[in-house]
C-alpha cells in the first residue's frame, strides 16, 4: 500500500470508527434504559416506556458527547498534549543525557530519512516498562514518546527498530485516527466516573429516607458503573478493531525501513522479559497508541489491543522459540551496540567525517531517467528505504559542530533558518542582511553569516533536512509569540528581497509558518470540509503550477515556462479549459502561501494527482537535477506528503 492509499485507508477507518462508536453508544443506552426501567419504571414485561427511553437516550448521548468533546479539545494541541497527559517530559534537542541524546539522534535520523519535520520527543520518566508511541493530528504537531524503560534497556539497533515502527504510524495516517479515538473513548469511559459519583451520593444522601429513594439512586449509580465497564469492553473492542492489524503492518514497515529485523525483534523479546505495562491512569484510553500493550493481558483475545507478542516476533524471526530472555541491566557498550551508535557530540559510530560527500558536476538525467526518477519520486512518498536512513546518518554526521549546536538551540535555530535563506552576495544579500539587522541586531547578523559559510559545503540538498532538523528548537515553547512572528516576517522579507518567485523558499516559508503558529492551523479539518475535487482548486493549482513553471527559468524565455505549465495542466484534464500561465512575479508570497494551504486540505487522491502534475511541470524538458528534485520535495512537504531524500539524483 503506498502513502496515498494508506492515507485514504485511514480516512475510511475513521468513518468505521464513528459507526462502531455509534453502535457502542446505542448498546449502552439500551442497557441503561433496561436498568432504569426496572428500578424506577412500572416493571411491566414486554412494554416500552418511550418517554423514559427518549430521556435515557438524550441524557446518555449528551454525556458521552460532552466527554468526547472535552477530551478532544484537551488534545487540540496534538501529539505533545497526548504525551503530557501520559506523563511525558519533553526532551530538549540539546540534552546532555547520554540515553536521551541517543534517542534524539535516532529520531532525527528517521525524520530526515522519511522527509518529515523532526517530531517533538518525550520520555515518560515514571514508566519502567518498555514502550513507545506516536501521536498527533499532522506532521506539524507529531510527537514521539518512549518510556524510561525503553531508554534504559534498548541498544541503538533495538531503539531504531521501535522508532521506525512509530514512524510507520506517522506516515500511514494512523496518528490522526488514534487521537480521535482517545476523544471518543473518553466519552464512553466517563459513564463509569458518573456512576461512582451517583453511587456515592445515593449511599450517603439516602440515609434516613423512608421511601428508599436513596437505595434506588445507589442502584442506578451501581448500574452506571457496570455500564461504564461495559463501555470499557466496547472501547477495547474498538481499539482492537482499529489497531491490531496496523501493528503487524508497522512491524513490517519498520523492518523494510531499517533492513535490520534483529533490532525490532530484539526490542520485542526484551519486552517479553521486562514487560510493557504503563501505570499512568490515562493508559486505558490511549492503549491503542502504544508500541506494545500497555495494560494487563486480556483473557479474551478479542479485547487485546495488540497482537500476541510471540506472533509478532515470529513474523520477524521465524526461529524464535518463544523463550524470552531475562533482562539484565544494560551497560553503555551494549546500548551503543550496532552500526551507528550515538557517540560524544551526537556523532555516529561506524561512520567517519569523510564518509559523506555531496556529489557535484555530474550530468543531468536523460529523459528516460527523468521518467523513472519522476515515478520513483512519487512512489517514494511515505516509503523510506534503508539507503535513506544511511543518507540521513551520513548527513547528520557531516554537520559541523556549530551547525548542529545551532539547530538544537532556539536562538541558534532561528539564525540557522535565516542562513538557509541568505544569498551569497549582490543587492539581494545586502537587503537580506538589513532585514536580519532590523530583527536581531549586529550579533545575529554575524551569526547568520557564520552559519551560512558553514552550511555552504553541504550543498543545496541539505537545505530541507536542515529545516526539518531545526524546527523542534523553534516550536518547543522557547520563542515568545512576538519572537515567532518576528522571525516569520524576517524570513518573508528575505525571500522577497530578490524579487524572484523561488518556490522552494515559499514552500519552506509555508512549513515554517505552520510550525510557528504564524500560519492558519488546519489540523482539525474534518473529512466533510476537505476538498474532494479539482474544480474548487483551479485558482490555487494555476498559481502553484505557474510558479513552478517559472522556477529556474529565465524570465525572458516565456515559451519554456509556457511549455512546462502546459505539461502540468495536461495531466489534470478534469480542470477544463481556461487556465493560463501567470506572469513571473504576478503572484504574491501570501497568494502562494494560501494556495499551498488550500491544496494541503485536499483528499489524498487529489493531492496525489496534483503532485504528479507538479512533477510533469518541473520535468517537462526531460531533465531533473538536485535543485528541481529538492523543489518538488519542498512542495510535497508543504502538502503533508513527505518525500525521502532523493538518493541517487546527482547535482548540477
Amino acid at each position: 500500500m503506498d502513502f496515498f492509499q494508506a492515507q485514504e485507508s485511514a480516512r475510511s477507518r475513521s468513518r468505521t470508527l464513528v459507526l462502531l462508536f455509534a453502535a457502542a453508544v446505542i448498546a449502552i443506552i439500551a442497557t441503561i434504559y433496561a436498568v432504569v426501567h426496572v428500578a424506577f419504571g412500572p416493571g411491566l414485561a414486554g412494554t416500552i416506556d418511550w418517554g423514559l427511553l427518549l430521556l435515557v437516550a438524550l441524557g446518555t448521548t449528551l454525556l458521552v458527547l460532552a466527554g468526547s468533546t472535552f477530551r478532544t479539545l484537551q488534545l487540540r494541541q496534538g501529539g505533545a498534549r497526548v504525551a503530557e497527559m501520559l506523563g511525558g517530559r519533553r526532551v530538549r534537542p540539546d540534552t546532555t543525557d547520554e540515553g536521551e541524546r541517543r534517542l534524539v539522534n535516532v529520531v532525527e535520523e528517521m525524520a530526515i530519512a522519511s522527509g518529515t519535520p523532526v517530531p517533538a520527543i518525550f520520555v515518560l520518566d515514571r514508566e519502567q516498562g518498555i514502550n513507545a508511541f506516536a501521536a498527533g493530528y499532522t506532521l506539524d504537531d507529531a510527537a514521539i514518546a518512549v518510556t524510561h524503560g525503553t531508554v534504559a534497556h534498548l541498544n541503538r539497533d533495538e531503539l531504531q527498530g521501535v522508532i521506525a515502527h512509530e514512524f510507520s504510524h506517522v506516515l500511514n495516517g494512523d496518528m490522526r485516527l488514534n487521537i480521535r479515538l482517545i476523544g471518543l473513548l473518553f466519552g464512553i469511559l466517563l459513564l463509569a466516573v458518573v456512576g461512582r459519583s451517583v453511587l456515592y451520593g445515593g449511599a450517603h444522601g439516602g440515609r434516613g429516607r423512608r421511601d428508599g429513594g436513596g437505595g434506588q439512586v445507589a442502584l442506578l449509580g451501581l448500574a452506571l458503573i457496570v455500564v461504564g465497564y461495559i463501555g470499557v469492553v466496547f472501547g477495547r473492542l474498538i481499539q482492537a478493531a482499529v489497531s491490531r492489524q496496523r501493528e503487524y503492518l508497522a512491524d513490517a514497515a519498520a523492518v523494510q525501513f531499517t533492513r535490520n529485523p534483529d533490532g525490532l525483534a530484539g526490542a520485542l523479546k526484551k519486552i517479553g522479559g521486562a514487560g510493557s505495562r504503563l501505570t499512568n491512569p490515562h493508559a486505558q484510553e490511549a492503549s491503542h497508541l502504544f508500541f506494545a500493550t500497555g495494560l494487563r493481558g486480556s483473557v479474551i483475545g478479542l479485547l487485546s489491543t495488540h497482537p500476541p507478542l510471540t506472533e509478532r516476533i515470529q513474523r520477524i524471526d521465524p526461529s524464535f522459540d518463544g523463550q524470552f530472555p531475562k533482562l539484565q541491566p544494560a551497560d553503555e557498550a551494549s546500548l551503543m551496540a550496532g552500526m551507528g551508535g550515538t557517540l560524544a557530540g551526537g556523532r555516529t559510530a561506524g561512520l567517519t567525517d569523510d564518509s559523506f560527500a555531496v556529489q557535484r558536476d555530474q550530468p543531468k538525467l536523460t529523459s528516460v531517467e527523468r521518467s523513472a526518477s519522476g515515478a520513483a519520486l512519487m512512489a517514494s512518498i511515505g516509503a523510506p528505504r534503508p539507503e535513506h536512513v544511511a543518507y540521513a546518518s551520513r548527513l547528520l554526521q557531516s554537520l559541523p559542530d556549530r551547525v548542529r549546536e545551532a539547530a538544537h538551540d532556539p536562538d541558534g535555530a532561528g539564525a540557522l533558518l535565516l542562513a538557509l535563506l541568505l544569498h551569497d552576495d549582490g543587492p539581494a544579500a545586502t537587503a537580506q542582511r538589513k532585514a536580519i539587522q532590523d530583527y536581531g541586531g549586529g550579533e545575529l547578523r554575524s551569526r547568520v553569516d557564520e552559519l551560512s559559510r558553514a552550511i555552504a559545503p553541504l550543498g543545496y540538498s541539505a537545505r530541507l533536512p536542515l529545516l526539518d532538523l531545526l524546527l523542534p528548537a523553534l516550536r518547543g515553547g522557547e520563542l515568545s509569540p512576538d519572537q515567532a512572528r518576528g522571525l516569520h516576517v524576517t524570513a518573508k522579507t528575505m525571500i522577497a528581497a530578490d524579487g524572484r518567485m523561488d518556490v522552494f523558499e515559499l514552500a519552506l516559508l509555508h512549513v515554517l509558518g505552520r510550525q510557528l503558529g504564524a500560519g492558519e492551523p488546519d489540523r482539525q479539518v474534518s473529512d466533510a470540509s476537505a476538498v474532494h475535487s479539482f474544480p474548487p482548486l483551479r485558482p490555487q493549482i494555476e498559481t502553484v503550477l505557474s510558479a513552478l513553471a517559472w522556477s529556474g527559468t529565465d524570465p525572458e524565455r516565456e515559451g519554456a515556462a509556457a511549455s512546462a505549465f502546459a505539461a502540468g495542466i495536461a495531466s489534470l484534464p478534469s480542470l477544463g479549459p481556461g487556465l493560463a500561465l501567470h506572469a513571473p512575479i504576478s503572484a504574491t508570497i501570501e497568494e502562494v502561501d494560501e494556495a499551498l494551504g488550500r491544496l494541503r486540505v485536499a483528499t489524498p487522491p487529489i493531492r496525489r494527482r496534483f503532485l504528479e502534475a507538479c512533477v510533469r511541470t518541473v520535468a517537462h524538458d526531460g531533465l531533473v537535477d538536485v535543485e528541481e528534485g529538492e523543489l518538488l520535495r519542498a512542495v510535497a512537504e508543504a502538502l503533508d506528503c513527505p518525500v525521502p531524500p532523493l538518493v541517487g539524483i546527482s547535482a548540477r
